[in-house]
């Protein structure tokens, strides 16, 4: 393999506008941010995002044919003879069959619409595997870093560590349960492999080898599954490695040898509808087999299904399996073309089905993969999908890439909640979104999928919050430990701010949290080693020094020209006369204008309430402008005239920002829609705002309401995240405090700042929430 990475570029702001992904109580932006800031150039790499072809659909020249129900079998030969078709066979939905026509397609199928007896007539397509063409790598590791990313080197590309979906960290809660079944619809598993042989699904109503349909579904010897491409039970031929790839990614037994499954306790369902040996074969991959395999799998109990294949044909009677069989989960891949598949969708990921999850491609250092397709609204997830060691044939293993793997990664973390949970999914709807509400933030895919993040097997069995603190030894080095705890290097930006004082890190964290963007605070004259350290990590494409030089000097900006990427001939500074100018030159800077959306107006003397805001713009959307408690500043008003805001939600009560500010802010929101969020004080507010903006939240930062640096840091983090912050006291938990967490009863919660910041006590207490 070449030593080229297959990569892809950062993303553009025009793609992070695209979407803000969020779950908010309150309404959604209509548009993103995209002002100047998301002009800016980014550095091209190998394998550029966006620039692939879909790939063309592949016709079998038969049509699937749905009929009224009760049409006699005379009325179905009448309606295949009008067309001189033969039937080919019956199709696993109600009512339907398979038919070949003599003559062209289009003609037989509108005579067939306008026969009485047919409800509706579908082209039957071929769909194809999803694994990268690129020949598999030859060096075998033993470590596997989709599980566990410690920074190990794969296929001569070093990872960045905790790029995983913390899979060992889930496996203190379960290995995964016998009783849950994962049907492998694929080119056959070869359960002769060591690590597969304890992992086969069982048909108990079936008799191994007598020759008889035991259970009397249409079967013969189906004892592990059945080869819906020959029609018999033998679940593998030789060539076909890929099924057995994505069957051990998903199970491979924990037996002390090889690699291990993300849930080795679960047991698989082998239903073989391709033939991998030979990728031009023209007999399998049909829309037919797959909608049998489909039915089987719900038929004989399967829970979840894993398809890592597809193709660009819409078809119904497919959309109508996966549709039936609503009570399973399908995790589908989104694709190896490295398209959009919000413009050419792949089916089955892109079927608008609420038991379908979709699932992009992640490589080892955090970002999608140059072979992946994407879609801002279409692909759900990402998972770990390049160079993923698991079996193949002959008791061997090797890497292999694609979303095909990223699919039954994702699936693995499926089967461990389910597994652990086996009351709490009602179907396959609700084990979706848990999977998508548990997952794990990776800003690298903003604008790039639906929810900006990386499956998380922890987070999904996790019965009561994981707390977690980030903190250094001051506030800088906390900054940055808040940082790297969320971003991977290739980050877009790196926003600077004093950590002196406070008022230019308002604005800018909010619009770090809505651009994937980490902020690091510096001192006035100098950058603290341990930021430099980070910056350096991050390797940025631009860097943004937010304030004037009063705040921050120039030769802290001439120091950072060293860390900014050279096409971008930054860093570039947003300042204002003031701070209330500065926050107006930062929103006008982050969006574009008309924004017509929400923005956000705090009390820019007093920051606590500001806090807070940051990080809920960065799920609902918008600037954060600052204000007097009694009067609206020049810039202000001149940045709220020039956005043009359909709301303006006002952070605080009326000794923050009075009410005749709240009357003169009437004239700059369209139908004067100014609305107020706030409580009895910092704390209640903190917790009014995050009732107001998240509806629910698997992740909650808490940080010290009484000194503010260390919140201004994890609003970019809590934007990632799509959690609030709340502010605490420092040894004790406030009573709003702990009545929003248990209200959202988050899988995670982090605390900012070190136990002289807040306290161990404050930890104690959150875990006593959660018995």
């Amino acid at each position: 393999m070449s030593a080229v990475r297959r990569r892809r570029p950062l993303p553009s702001f025009a793609l992070v506008a695209a979407i803000l992904v969020s779950a908010v109580a309150g309404p959604v932006a209509a548009v993103g941010p995209a002002g100047p800031l998301g002009h800016t150039s980014v550095t091209p790499r190998t394998g550029t995002k966006g620039t692939g072809r879909a790939d063309a659909p592949q016709a079998t020249g038969r049509l699937i044919v749905q009929y009224r129900p009760g049409t006699s079998e005379a009325a179905r030969d009448a309606a295949r003879r009008s067309i001189g078709a033969r039937r080919v066979g019956d199709v696993a939905l109600p009512d339907a069959e398979l038919i070949e026509p003599a003559g062209g397609l289009a003609a037989a199928g509108s005579v067939l619409r306008n026969h009485p007896d047919v409800v509706a007539v579908t082209r039957e397509y071929r769909r194809t595997l999803f694994v990268d063409p690129l020949p598999p790598a030859e060096p075998r590791f033993d470590e596997q870093w989709a599980l566990h990313n410690v920074g190990q080197q794969v296929n001569g590309f070093d990872g960045v560590p905790d790029v995983d979906m913390n899979v060992p960290e889930a496996w203190q809660e379960t290995t995964g349960s016998s009783d849950v079944v994962v049907a492998v619809i694929d080119d056959g598993v070869d359960f002769s492999h060591p690590d597969l042989a304890d992992r086969a699904w069982t048909n108990p109503d079936e008799i191994p080898a007598n020759g008889i349909d035991d259970d009397g579904n249409g079967h013969i010897d189906d004892v592990n599954g059945w080869d819906f491409c020959n029609e018999d039970a033998t679940l593998h031929d030789a060539n076909e490695a890929h099924g057995t790839h994505v069957a051990g990614t998903i199970a491979a037994a924990n037996n002390g040898i090889g690699v291990v499954g993300v849930a080795p306790g679960v047991r698989i369902m082998a239903l073989k509808v391709f033939r991998g040996g030979d990728p031009e074969d023209e007999d399998c991959g049909t829309d037919t087999m797959a909608i049998d395999a489909i039915a089987y799998a719900v038929s004989e109990g399967a829970d979840i299904i894993n398809a890592s294949w597809g193709g660009t044909a819409f078809s119904g009677p497919l959309e109508d399996a996966f549709s039936d069989a609503s009570a399973l989960l399908a995790v589908a891949a989104a694709g190896n073309a490295n398209s959009d598949n919000d413009a050419v969708p792949v089916y089955p990921a892109s079927f608008d089905l609420p038991n379908i999850l979709a699932v992009a491609a992640i490589h080892n250092e955090g970002h999608l993969t140059s072979f992946t397709n994407f879609g801002a609204t279409s692909v759900d997830l990402a998972a770990p999908g390049e160079d993923v060691l698991s079996t193949v044939p002959g008791g061997d293993y090797e890497l292999m890439s694609g979303t095909s793997m990223a699919a039954p990664n994702a699936t693995g973390v499926a089967a461990l909640a389910l597994s652990k949970f086996p009351t709490r999914f009602a179907d396959g709807a609700s084990l979706r979104a848990h999977l998508i509400h548990t997952a794990r933030a990776l800003p690298s895919t903003l604008g790039w999928i639906a929810n900006p993040r990386l499956v998380d097997a922890r987070a999904a069995v996790v019965s009561r919050p994981d707390v977690i603190r980030l903190a250094g030894l001051d506030r800088y080095a906390t900054s940055a430990a808040i940082s790297s705890a969320t971003f991977v290097p290739g980050v877009p930006q790196v926003f600077i701010a004093t950590g002196e004082n406070f008022p230019d890190a308002l604005a800018g964290g909010a619009v770090a949290a809505q651009y994937g963007s980490p902020l690091l605070l510096v001192k006035r004259t100098s950058i603290p080693p341990v930021v430099l350290d980070e910056i350096e990590r991050l390797k940025p494409v631009q860097i943004f020094v937010l304030g004037g030089t009063g705040a921050v000097a120039e030769s802290v900006r001439t120091q950072l020209a060293a860390y900014d990427d050279p096409a971008s001939t930054g860093p570039f500074r947003l300042e204002g006369a003031d701070r209330y100018a500065t926050a107006a030159e930062i929103a006008e800077a982050g969006f574009d204008a008309p924004w017509g959306g929400t923005a956000f107006v705090a009390n820019g003397e007093s920051f606590p309430d500001a806090l807070a805001g940051g990080a809920a713009s960065g799920v609902v959307g918008g600037p954060v402008l600052l204000t007097r408690a009694t009067s609206l500043p020049a810039p202000t008003k001149a940045a709220l005239t020039a956005l043009a805001p359909s709301r303006i939600v006002i952070l605080g009560g009326t000794v923050a920002v009075s009410a005749a500010v709240a009357n003169e802010l009437k004239a700059y929101a369209a139908g004067q829609n100014v609305v107020r969020w706030f409580g009895a004080d910092r704390y209640a507010t903190a917790a009014a705002i995050s009732g107001q903006a998240f509806a629910s939240a698997a992740s909650v930062f808490l940080a010290a309401g009484s000194t503010f640096p260390d919140a201004l840091s994890g609003d970019p983090s809590a934007g990632a995240f799509g959690g609030p912050l709340l502010l605490t006291n420092r040894t004790t938990l406030p009573a709003p405090a702990k009545t929003e967490l248990t209200r959202l009863a988050p899988v995670r919660v982090f605390v900012l700042g070190g136990s002289a910041v807040v306290a161990d006590s404050v930890i104690t207490e959150v875990n006593g929430l959660f018995p």
